[in-house]
C-alpha cells in the first residue's frame, strides 16, 4: 500500500507581507477590510504588549497573521495556533 501525501493545508488568509501591507494601507485610509472567507467586515485586534496587530472577521472568526508596522514597514510576526480563541483558520 503506497503512502498518500497529506491534504494540502489551506493558506492563512492575509498571511503574506504583501497582502497585509495592502490591507493595512486601505485600513489606514479609512476603508473597510472585507473577510476573504465571507465578505463581512474585519476588525483590527491589537496586542499592545507585543506591539502587534491582526485582522479578525467579526462573523466567522477567520484571522490574518499577526503583524507589526514601523519604520521598516509591515513585518509578519506569525500565526496563532489552532484552537486559540478567535484564532480562525491557522496553519501552525
Amino acid at each position: 500500500m503506497a503512502d498518500t501525501p497529506p491534504p494540502a493545508v489551506p493558506p492563512v488568509p492575509l498571511g503574506t507581507k504583501e497582502e497585509l501591507k495592502d490591507v493595512w494601507e486601505r485600513y489606514r485610509r479609512g476603508a473597510s477590510v472585507p473577510c476573504p472567507a465571507d465578505g463581512v467586515a474585519m476588525a483590527l485586534a491589537v496586542d499592545a504588549a507585543a506591539g502587534a496587530y491582526r485582522f479578525v472577521c467579526t462573523q466567522c472568526g477567520v484571522s490574518s497573521a499577526w503583524f507589526e508596522c514601523g519604520p521598516r514597514g509591515v513585518l509578519v510576526r506569525g500565526h496563532s495556533p489552532s484552537g486559540v480563541a478567535g484564532a480562525g483558520r491557522a496553519d501552525e
